[in-house]
């Protein structure tokens, strides 16, 4: 739930800054889709590097999980978590020291925050699925809000017909999981949007220090 939290702050923070989301690739994808069929190449290639710089982030995980696993380090989430930290903590500097273009969508600022902030997310999703099995997300809610409206529908359902066989994978614990998780999300983007609009790039920095710390704690923890 901490990540979700986080995944929630890094968007709502990054969506004041550049005017996009960053984990929301469903959009970025639908995007590219439309740009393809307008021929405007210029926001399609943008599409094109903001996806490819998730897939990379996710990528940088498995290779980091792999060659930690290979030689039987311990702490290696948390070792994720402190390069996540030293992440955020760039793009705080990039947001700090590069101006904004007035004209025109694709800047380098644009190109490097948005990029930063799509391998961040891709990078942080990753983790939490390997923490998990693939069975929770961080950076978007729509499978988790899926599955919340899957449950209430197969509630009703019981509760309405007692005797129909609810399915194998029916359990309240995930649901409740869910809901807190969204939660987080939801909690992150608050702070993310007050945090952003009274201290700016850094609020990125703060955040990217609270991260280290608690990455850097729980390394400690897991070396004794």
């Amino acid at each position: 739930m901490g990540l979700a939290g986080l995944a929630g702050i890094i968007n709502a923070a990054g969506f004041h800054a550049i005017g996009h989301f960053s984990s929301h690739l469903s959009g970025t994808v639908a995007v590219l889709s439309e740009e393809l069929a307008g021929a405007d190449w210029g926001l399609a290639l943008l599409a094109v590097w903001v996806t490819v710089c998730f897939i990379a982030g996710a990528a940088a995980t498995a290779v980091l999980m792999t060659w930690q696993r290979e030689r039987h380090l311990r702490g290696r989430y948390a070792r994720c978590l402190i390069v996540e930290a030293l992440l955020l903590a760039g793009i705080a500097a990039v947001d700090q020291f590069i101006a904004p273009r007035t004209q025109g969508l694709i800047s380098l600022r644009v190109l490097l925050l948005w990029g930063g902030l799509s391998f961040l997310m891709g990078f942080q999703n990753a983790i939490v699925t390997q923490i998990s099995h693939a069975r929770i997300r961080t950076t978007h809610v729509t499978g988790m809000i899926t599955d919340i409206g899957v449950a209430l529908g197969q509630r009703v359902a019981h509760w309405r017909h007692p005797d129909w066989h609810l399915p194998s994978g029916f359990a309240r614990s995930p649901v409740r999981m869910h809901i807190m998780t969204v939660s987080a999300f939801i909690g992150g983007g608050i702070l993310g949007v007050f945090g952003y609009r009274g201290l700016g790039p850094a609020f990125l920095l703060l955040i990217a220090a609270a991260l280290l710390a608690v990455g850097l704690y729980d390394l400690a923890r897991r070396r004794e």
